[in-house]
């Protein structure tokens, strides 16, 4: 099995989009449901050498790169089942013999901790299509840090239903079931974050079964959009993903409805106004664990680059202005998601989280925004959890060995705190 991978079906319903575009407050049921469900566990108290588990599965995050500033030989003895071919995407272990591959983030921070902490905690690195219930509790704690619930999706219901089975009931994972969810459905962080008062684009969610394109277009002209970009929950590698305009949809109907033919199963449409400055303007994602600003990342669309080309930056050629804002934001953003707790219910410090913060500095039509269209407007975009994408080889420091320590830590005061509960 692939790691994180568009099926080509996917890719094509995306490519069948893109043609016809022409172009704060905690979630108090989230984490009463959390509560409730931690205290139906029996506290047992786990053993040592701690074991915990990392669900791999990705192919974009590379370290085994030359512009990783780090050290890569502790990767030297790595078995080559966990890297990745860079054509097919596929794991070595289903490639064709001599086939050359490379290291992502996923597979390089587990096996640095199994170097470096091995006569403490036991790794178990778990591809995609080993994740079952059974492998699940058998390591005190897993750490999604690649593959997820999304991904199986793109493997066919009954995948998907296995998968999400397995991660509710395993009462073990890194964030909770609780935490994923609340982010996996975009409408309940997003809403969350309106109602705290932090900034976001002007945004309807279209949910299935309440939904369709003659009420979604009323409700858009009625907010007096003029372009707008439609997005998905429970979706990844922007597949759902395009910008239209009014007029156009109002001049051909079957815009939306052949949207909306081919995306039926999605749970809810993210229906945003688009933000011109977004593109132009560096959107700048920032790395959070237990709840601390570790690092950023600025990054700038191809579409508005001179060359055509992604920009990314790092560490201090951040625009502090832009570095500023986006940790105040997304330290706002923080106090919405549910309360994570240890698997036998102890409330602890959040594990990896992202915001990413865009910037508005031009007029948006909403009739109820009212961003100054001369200044900049920072807003959220998006919340992402473990397994994203960290950027770890556009660093200028080596963040594996610190993503290691990170991981050892709280896997420590996990054990801890399940002694401590079940003394």
């Amino acid at each position: 099995m692939a790691p994180k991978k568009k099926p080509a079906q996917a890719k094509a319903k995306a490519k069948k989009v893109a043609t016809r575009k022409a172009t704060v407050k905690r979630k108090p049921a989230a984490s009463k449901a959390a509560s409730k469900a931690s205290k139906a566990r029996k506290v047992v108290a786990p053993k040592k050498p701690i074991r915990i588990g990392f669900l791999i599965g990705k192919d974009t995050d590379l370290v085994e790169d030359p512009k990783y500033v780090g050290d890569a030989s502790f990767m030297d003895d790595m078995p080559d089942k966990y890297r990745v071919d860079p054509e097919s995407k596929e794991y070595l272990k289903n490639c064709e013999g001599g086939t050359k591959g490379f290291a992502h983030a996923d597979v390089a921070i587990p096996w640095y901790i199994h170097k470096k902490y091995g006569s403490d905690v036991v790794v178990d690195m778990i591809f995609p299509e080993e994740i079952t219930l059974k492998r699940l509790k058998s390591n005190m704690c897993n750490y999604i840090i690649g593959y997820d619930v999304i991904n199986s999706i793109f493997e066919g219901p009954q995948r998907y239903r296995e998968v999400t089975k397995a991660f509710k009931e395993c009462g073990n994972l890194m964030p909770s079931w609780e935490v994923q969810d609340f982010i996996y459905i975009k409408s309940r962080y997003m809403q969350a974050c309106m109602d705290a008062g932090i900034p976001m684009a002007p945004t309807i969610f279209a949910k299935k079964g309440k939904r369709s394109p003659t009420k979604l277009l009323a409700e858009i002209k009625d907010r007096g959009w003029q372009t707008f970009v439609m997005k998905q929950s429970m979706m990844a590698f922007s597949l759902g993903f395009c910008k239209l305009k009014v007029e156009d949809c109002e001049k051909d109907p079957s815009i939306l409805a052949n949207y909306f033919k081919d995306y039926a199963e999605c749970p809810e449409y993210v229906v945003q106004e688009a933000v011109d400055g977004f593109t132009r303007n560096w959107e700048t994602r920032v790395f959070w664990f237990n709840g601390k600003f570790l690092y950023a990342i600025a990054n700038k669309a191809a579409v508005s680059t001179e060359d055509g080309k992604e920009v990314i930056i790092t560490g201090d050629d951040i625009p502090s202005e832009f570095l500023e804002n986006a940790k105040r934001i997304g330290e706002q953003a923080l106090k919405v998601l549910p309360q994570l707790c240890t698997p036998s219910g102890q409330p602890i410090d959040m594990t990896l989280i992202r915001t990413d913060v865009g910037c508005s500095d031009s007029q948006l039509h909403d009739k109820n925004t009212n961003w100054d269209p001369n200044g900049r407007t920072f807003f959220l975009n998006e919340i992402e959890y473990g397994g994203t994408t960290y950027f770890i080889r556009h660093l200028k420091e080596d963040w594996v060995p610190k993503w290691a320590e990170l991981y050892v830590n709280k896997s420590q005061e996990i054990f801890d705190k399940m002694c401590e509960a079940a003394a």
